[in-house]
């Protein structure tokens, strides 16, 4: 009878569980900007190339929402 019960009530909580967890997601997230700093020069082609390329992968993934200069 327990197993039951257990059922029962896991399957009550994962019907729940979207209806909860809703108001989070509606939530808009804040703009945020930060600056990044670096030591090498911008010679180093190669070191450059990926600080941007990571810029470029964060804000895509963001939808801009979070921006690094």
């Amino acid at each position: 009878m327990n197993r039951r019960r257990f059922i029962r009530q896991a399957g009550i909580a994962a019907a729940a569980a979207p209806a909860i967890a809703a108001p989070a997601i509606a939530q808009a997230s804040p703009e945020i900007k930060w600056r990044m700093t670096s030591s090498f020069p911008k010679a180093l082609e190669t070191l450059t190339e990926t600080a941007v390329n990571l810029v470029k992968y964060v804000a895509e993934a963001t939808d801009n929402r979070f921006q690094i200069q």
